[in-house]
């Protein structure tokens, strides 16, 4: 049997938009099938803008199959920092995510850590862990270089 880890994403990005701009396209739960590109939907409970134990449930694709990811928002500081943890059940065994902004001239720097670990049982044994892994990460890559395209078109708005 092989001994399944914890896996780390780490992106940095800069963004030609403030923080507050890049701010409203991550606590906006309407944004996230914009970003992720295997998220179909997604149900917030409370419903509205990321607050303080909104949880999360995202409806989404690995191969031909609908999954779920179930998360929760733990952090909130406004413009600086969003931080959201996995709930049980659905996709990941583990999961939590830190976003990071800081202003530089003109614009901002976002930094992301990604932490997760695929819940194998979910999946049961037809499902390649690699290759889910392996499409965790090109989501969350593709997840930040969506939260910027779309903080720069806010901007120009």
């Amino acid at each position: 049997m092989r001994i399944h880890h914890m896996r780390t994403v780490r992106e940095t990005v800069l963004i030609e938009a403030q923080p507050e701009a890049v701010w409203e396209v991550l606590v906006e739960p309407h944004y996230i099938p914009k970003l992720y590109p295997d998220i179909l939907n997604i149900t917030v409970v409370p419903p509205g803008r990321a607050t303080i134990g909104q949880e999360r449930t995202a409806g989404g694709r690995a191969g031909k199959r609908i999954i779920e990811f179930r998360t929760k928002v733990t952090g909130l500081v406004p413009n600086k920092r969003f931080e959201v943890v996995g709930r049980n059940g659905g996709a990941f065994e583990e999961f939590s995510e830190v976003i990071e902004l800081s202003p530089v001239n003109g614009g901002t720097r976002l930094e992301a850590t990604f932490k997760f670990k695929v819940a194998l049982e979910y999946f049961g044994p037809g499902f390649d862990p690699l290759a889910l892994e392996e499409m965790a990460v090109r989501n969350q890559r593709v997840y930040v270089k969506n939260v910027k395209d779309l903080s720069e078109l806010k901007r120009v708005v």
